[in-house]
């Protein structure tokens, strides 16, 4: 509040100074003109900012984190099964789940569910995961 009003006393002592300095004219009523304009803009500054809209009023994420996560996770899950069928032969059924942390999408857990009750096959796909830096591993043999 300090600053605003040294801000107005200054302003409305330049413009006094101004006005009284530039000689009579045309000039003169534009000058005059202009620092009374410079003024009134000065001393409504504060009732501005009643109306200014700041990202602090916004309590709404603009974007839908959760619908990203999930159509994040449904793609990663339809590639991780694309990769296991590739790789090791065998069909699965995957589950990567997204989610949104501190500004990131992160991988928070990795489900695969086998078709198959080979274990070495389990292992081995246990082992591709956690060399790919998944985090939250779980392969299992489903039951049919």
């Amino acid at each position: 509040m300090k600053e605003y009003l040294l801000t107005a006393v200054g302003v409305i002592f330049l413009s006094v100074i101004v006005s009284l300095i530039v000689p009579d004219g045309k000039l003169n009523k534009t000058i005059v003109f202009i620092m009374r304009m410079v003024c009134i803009f000065v001393l409504i500054q504060p009732v501005s900012g009643i109306f200014k809209i700041t990202d602090a009023d916004i309590e709404e994420p603009i974007f839908d984190y959760v619908y990203i996560s999930k159509v994040y996770s449904d793609n990663q899950s339809e590639q991780l099964e694309k990769i296991i069928k590739a790789k090791f032969g065998t069909d699965s059924d995957c589950e990567v789940v997204i989610g949104y942390d501190n500004g990131q999408f992160k991988v928070q857990e990795v489900k695969v569910g086998l078709l198959v009750q080979d274990k070495e096959i389990i292992d081995k796909i246990y082992a591709y995961l956690e060399e790919s830096k998944y985090i939250n591993i779980t392969v299992y043999a489903k039951s049919t």
